[in-house]
């Protein structure tokens, strides 16, 4: 039975199991994003939060250490400058780089520390082909590179949703409503070109009438002037 045993073995022995977590831990702060197994990321979560609550305190101890000195006390200054590089030498047992453990204690560290606890987050990814291990995806809190891998995987993932959707096709309009409307539109278009042709044969009559009636009354002037001159001639008579 496993009473009082808090830690898993992973299947490894314990040098085998200390290297892998702590190269999995320097991957954490140097990516700020693993995936792995469910398991593995429980036991590199508890070592990390640790180490990062221990450059918390180192790097408080080394703002203490400046105002300190910049305050003239040099004998305290030492002091929590020896504090402050104890916490530097726990960590760099499990962190071995020397440029992801100097990020650890000035750039991660300075960012939780409002931050009690927490740093880190696990998100469920499924079963892995194969051995069906539960995987999931070790990040820590409040990073910028975390967040903007989530979100493009966020819209990859909604990309993926939107194409997957089958596209809705227009219900296509019956023959017949088609052939109505068409056979509508050649009625109107009939109707308008023969109102055009009755318009401009009315106009053409109204022009010709219009000509022919001066031409009339210069007829009848004529004949009314012949019938005087016969008239006068009768009476000279």
């Amino acid at each position: 039975m496993r009473h009082r045993v808090d830690h898993r073995k992973l299947g490894r022995t314990r040098s085998h199991r200390k290297a892998m977590l702590a190269n999995m831990v320097t991957s954490l702060f140097d990516k700020e994003r693993i995936q792995t197994t469910d398991a593995k990321a429980k036991e590199a979560r508890r070592q990390a939060e640790k180490l990062i609550t221990r450059a918390k305190k180192g790097y408080a101890a080394y703002k203490e250490h400046q105002t300190l000195k910049e305050a003239g006390k040099d004998v305290e200054a030492k002091q929590m400058q020896a504090v402050a590089l104890g916490h530097w030498r726990v960590a760099s047992r499990v962190v071995r780089k020397k440029a992801v453990l100097k990020k650890l204690f000035d750039e991660i560290a300075p960012q939780y520390m409002e931050r009690e606890g927490g740093y880190t987050r696990i998100l469920h990814l499924g079963v892995r082909l194969g051995d069906n291990a539960r995987t999931v995806i070790l990040e820590l809190v409040e990073s910028e590179k975390a967040s903007e891998k989530s979100k493009r995987r966020g819209r990859r993932k909604a990309d993926e949703e939107k194409a997957a959707k089958p596209k809705r096709k227009k219900a296509a309009k019956p023959k017949k409503e088609k052939e109505e409307k068409e056979e509508a539109k050649a009625e109107v278009a009939e109707a308008k070109a023969e109102g055009k042709a009755k318009a401009e044969v009315a106009e053409a009559k109204a022009e010709e009438k219009a000509k022919a009636e001066p031409a009339e009354k210069v007829e009848e002037d004529a004949d009314a002037k012949a019938e005087g001159e016969k008239e006068g001639s009768k009476g000279e008579k």
